[in-house]
């Protein structure tokens, strides 16, 4: 099961209405999904004009979509009235920018806005190999010179995990799971306040200087490790949730 697969199962067993995607990009995973409100949030987006009108006679409520053409720091920054007017999300996609500090920034973010019986899906938290852990985005020339780079490229965002579970257990469940790349699964365990999202900048540069060996190392207890099984267990658990 992949990500596309499981946000698309949560919807499907849930009451659940309003989806936010951060790097949408050509909205592969964005339009085939049936949700009722969705928002997606990319600086450059490569979406055709007759993928667009083809999803919007496959799936209708692509009607209601919203398209946010900036960087999601920018969307968090510049959109709070808009926000502000919609109801919580109900399931986010991080799958922006894959960096530690991008992605946390975006997790951080989203909190603000997130139904507490919502989660937040994290796309790229194990990287196959040390290649595609490289901490920047490549570019063609710099691909050259990185020892056995295939194309796939994760960044470092296992790093957002290891800080969300060293800072945030207390008022979040974090685990991942191993497929599609790593699935980061974040879910608040009650009310989560804003003022606890602030970046604690010491850990943040202890978790930054950890690398792609350190991982490996102590992959089980930094990332909380599951098996794909598991997400067969979250769905049920959000399912039974989303009744009460």
């Amino acid at each position: 099961m992949n990500r596309i697969d499981l946000i698309r199962k949560i919807f499907q067993n849930t009451n659940f209405k309003r989806y936010l995607e951060i790097g949408c990009e050509r909205g592969y995973s964005f339009l085939p999904l049936k949700v009722k409100y969705k928002v997606a949030v990319d600086p450059n987006f490569r979406i055709p004009k007759k993928r667009k009108l083809r999803w919007l006679f496959k799936v209708p409520e692509n009607i209601n979509n919203k398209f946010f053409e900036e960087k999601s720091d920018d969307f968090f920054i510049n959109r709070k009235n808009y926000l502000r007017r919609k109801k919580q999300f109900d399931v986010v996609l991080v799958d922006g920018m894959h960096t530690f500090r991008a992605s946390l920034n975006d997790v951080l973010n989203s909190f603000n806005y997130l139904n507490i019986e919502g989660i937040i899906i994290m796309h790229d938290c194990l990287p196959p190999h040390k290649a595609a852990a490289t901490t920047y985005c490549p570019t063609p020339k710099e691909q050259e010179t990185i020892n056995g780079w295939d194309g796939i490229w994760c960044g470092d965002v296992w790093k957002t995990i290891v800080y969300l579970r060293r800072k945030h257990l207390d008022i979040v469940d974090i685990c991942v799971v191993n497929t599609d790349f790593g699935l980061g699964l974040v879910r608040p365990k009650g009310q989560v306040s804003h003022e606890n999202l602030k970046i604690d900048e010491e850990l943040f540069s202890e978790i930054d200087r950890l690398d792609y060996k350190d991982l490996m190392d102590n992959i089980k207890s930094m990332l909380n490790l599951k098996s794909s099984e598991y997400l067969t267990t979250i769905i049920e658990d959000i399912k039974i949730r989303n009744k009460r």
